[in-house]
């Protein structure tokens, strides 16, 4: 993601925010154009409620818009919240109504048939016991490495180096061990690039972002004029003008709850 937060200038004129998505997804080929795989789309789903919630920004200063943890400055809505809308998105994708809108064969237009749609929708949580406990450790070390100067580091009472350390939590979190001679944290972006102590959130902002789409899991469709508007202008708008907690209220009208989170396990 490349922004600008958009804010309001000394002369009162305001500069609409920018947003722009720089991914990786398949290319057509020869002259036909790209089919995404449907991970491709869950990504793109992502990374565009973060575009959202750029965009959407009614802020009058950038220090708070919605700043990704990425960014060279500081403000932004808090780490546990940063994620909600990536996150909120991607539920949308899952739903059958939603793929049958998005799917187009382009030879005749026609939508994926309905059991490849259903079969596709209920998949969503197939491993996810083993991907999620290796999140969980990935997290843990994240807080254990940005918790001490180095280079070793307890864990359980006893001292790891960094590479061994990684092993342990995730061996024990997942019972699954590490290929011998690698070393996965050399390709994990996000521990040193703004999510530092911070890689927890993204458990922390899919529980909210489950209690936020049970409203729209509620209603007839979750294709709702009213309601998207109400999420627009409570939870994406504000950006950091509110604490995460009050925008989640204003939406829900209650407290948040991680139920519907663990409803789906």
């Amino acid at each position: 993601n490349d922004t600008n937060d958009g804010d309001s200038s000394a002369d009162s004129h305001r500069v609409l925010p920018a947003c722009v998505n720089i991914g990786n997804l398949s290319r057509g080929t020869d002259g036909k154009p790209s089919m995404l795989r449907f991970r491709e789309v869950e990504t793109f789903f992502h990374e565009f409620g973060h575009v959202m919630h750029c965009v959407l920004s009614k802020s009058k200063h950038s220090l708070q818009a919605w700043a990704w943890s990425a960014v060279p400055w500081p403000g932004g809505v808090e780490q546990d919240f940063l994620e909600v809308p990536s996150m909120m998105l991607e539920n949308f994708v899952w739903q059958p109504e939603i793929l049958k809108r998005l799917s187009c064969r382009p030879k005749d237009g026609s939508s994926l048939p309905k059991d490849a749609i259903d079969a596709l929708s209920k998949s969503r949580f197939v491993m996810d016991s083993y991907s999620r406990s290796r999140v969980l450790s990935m997290s843990l070390y994240d807080l254990i490495v940005h918790s001490g100067p180095g280079p070793t580091y307890s864990y359980k009472g006893q001292d790891y180096d960094a590479i061994d350390l990684y092993s342990a939590i995730l061996s024990d979190a997942t019972g699954v061990s590490v290929i011998p001679d690698t070393f996965p944290v050399a390709s994990w972006y996000h521990p040193m690039m703004g999510y530092d102590a911070g890689y927890y959130s993204y458990y922390w902002s899919e529980a909210y972002a489950a209690d936020l789409f049970s409203e729209f899991e509620q209603a007839s469709s979750v294709v709702q004029y009213d309601l998207g508007l109400k999420y627009r202008e409570t939870i994406l708008s504000p950006c950091a003008m509110l604490d995460g907690n009050t925008m989640l209220r204003n939406f829900l009208g209650r407290d948040p709850s991680i139920e519907a989170f663990l409803m789906r396990f």
